[in-house]
């Protein structure tokens, strides 16, 4: 990826709050969300389009259910900065998405 589009998507994500590293291919992306959990963004990119395409697809197939039901076990429900309350988990869930599609719409306004 071009060191001059790395750092356009760089300084549009932080400036949203994410932490960003981009190493040739591979594209982290992380926040804290709402509720305080450390929420990530992971792929691999060639350019930035690409970058765009896999966030956008993350936000499409980002399902806050099935993601809610990765913290009911013993890792969250209430550790490691998950919510307690199942309903509080899923809201966060749904906060999660809505900062993903905002970084895409983000990202998006380079091009």
């Amino acid at each position: 990826m071009k060191k001059k589009d790395i750092n356009k998507i760089t300084e549009v994500a932080e400036s949203l709050g994410w932490s960003v590293r981009i190493d040739k291919k591979d594209c982290l992306f992380s926040k804290f969300s709402p509720a305080g959990q450390d929420f990530n963004i992971e792929f691999e990119a060639e350019d930035l389009e690409e970058v765009i395409e896999k966030i956008k697809e993350r936000c499409v197939n980002f399902d806050c259910s099935e993601e809610t039901s990765l913290w009911l076990d013993e890792s969250g429900h209430g550790t490691n900065g998950a919510p307690y309350d199942m309903k509080d988990l899923y809201e966060d869930m749904d906060d999660c998405r809505d900062m993903i599609d905002e970084l895409e719409k983000a990202i998006r306004k380079i091009i």
